[in-house]
């Protein structure tokens, strides 16, 4: 499915990145990119998670080719900061590598992640569902990388920012169930559900928002579907509530 549109940053965006569902790289004038190696793609998708922040450079070396010798790694490190400097454009701000740091401009370069982690923590009703229009999928789903140090790091952003999902979308079901918008709190749930279906707080909506609809058939079969979905996953029964 296409993305969803949200305003992006003007000006000086050069870049777009989208991380959350895959890894899709795209000019801001629209062409997408193609990085030429794998090791490119990860440094960029590190960097650009907290752009604005400089990072050690023997850091970067030692995240993604931990398995050389440091001289090997560093010179590894520059061939790829090349790279990623082409993506940008010879003398462009965009890619900050001087002395013994390495970031990202944050106004050159606009990425899903930082948008759907500012519009969770101002956590509106509308800011919430444009977050969980964001959340695409897993943090680089699909990405592999056979670096133990970066695939640590993955793991951890990857079920942060899960984490993060699930809890915008529980509060956004709470938040529209509570101003009775039933269709839109529907879909909240079953986006919700749709992330992880043992969330019993998301099959107690459905039940209520189903009853309140007076579609009583339906609500005790998302109990039902509750009910199988914890004894498969769980091996357990669901709360008294």
């Amino acid at each position: 499915s296409a993305r969803p549109t949200h305003r992006m940053k003007k000006d000086r965006t050069q870049l777009r990145l989208n991380l959350l569902g895959g890894f899709e790289a795209c000019l801001a004038s629209g062409p997408v990119v193609t990085l030429p190696t794998r090791k490119a793609q990860a440094l960029l998708a590190y960097l650009a998670v907290r752009p604005g922040r400089i990072h050690p450079r023997d850091k970067l070396a030692g995240l993604l080719w931990a398995d050389r010798g440091d001289a090997q790694a560093r010179d590894n490190l520059r061939h790829t900061l090349v790279e990623l400097r082409k993506v940008f454009g010879e003398g462009s701000p965009g890619l900050i590598a001087e002395g013994h740091g390495v970031g990202l401009a944050s106004a050159a370069i606009d990425v899903d992640v930082v948008r759907f982690e500012t519009l969770v923590k101002t956590a509106t009703p509308d800011d919430l569902d444009q977050a969980a229009q964001l959340y695409q999928g897993d943090f680089l789903h699909g990405f592999v990388l056979r670096e133990p140090p970066f695939e640590e790091w993955l793991v951890a952003e990857r079920e942060r920012l899960r984490e993060l999902a699930l809890g915008a979308l529980r509060r956004l079901v709470e938040l529209q169930a509570r101003k009775r918008a039933s269709e839109p709190a529907i879909r909240s749930a079953l986006r919700l559900l749709a992330l992880d279906a043992t969330q019993e707080v998301a099959h107690r909506a459905l039940m209520r928002l189903y009853v309140q609809q007076g579609r009583r058939a339906a609500a005790l079969r998302q109990y039902q579907t509750c009910v199988a979905v914890l004894q498969r996953e769980l091996g357990a029964e669901p709360e008294g509530e």
